[in-house]
């Protein structure tokens, strides 16, 4: 009965040992990954932010801007609702088509969008990196604790 109380615990050791092993691999990897989309958060998601338009380069932008007929406008507006009030719709007033402004305002949309983006990604990114780098060191001090008691208990004999 002794050895297979034995058995059992020298098995239990031996797989925590190598689910950690796996662990710090997979950590590894999201470390990385972290890391690369921390040095250069415009192109973490690809080229194009989240609403499809790219924002790695302000030329290609204008050029996708005057271009495309689906960056024309429509206007929406914000009501913010009071407890009990019926949610009204006022009429929106039409934001203009995407060719008529002007660069400066081109530009300064691709200026927010881009700072958008880069936040946006530099946040998950920053948050990634915590992540895999607390289960890097929860699965490595596991390791290292199941690692030490099996080899203690290799060394000691078991009692007759």
């Amino acid at each position: 009965m002794d050895r297979m109380n034995s058995r059992a615990a020298q098995v239990y050791g031996y797989a925590v040992c190598f689910i950690t092993v796996i662990m710090v691999l997979i950590s590894i990897k999201s470390v990385v990954d972290a890391l690369f989309d921390l040095s250069d958060p415009i192109r973490a998601e690809g080229p194009f932010g989240r609403m499809g338009r790219p924002l790695t380069n302000f030329e290609v932008y204008r050029i996708t801007a005057r271009r495309d007929p689906a960056w024309s406008g429509t206007g929406r507006s914000v009501t913010i609702a009071t407890p009990g009030a019926p949610l009204a719709r006022p009429a929106a007033e039409p934001l203009p088509a995407r060719d008529t402004l002007s660069d400066a305002d081109l530009r300064t949309m691709y200026d927010a969008e881009r700072a958008d983006a880069m936040s946006n990604t530099k946040f998950q990114a920053t948050k990634s990196l915590i992540g895999s780098l607390l289960l890097l060191f929860i699965a490595a001090t596991l390791f290292v604790v199941h690692w030490r008691w099996l080899k203690q208990r290799d060394v000691v004999p078991a009692a007759p």
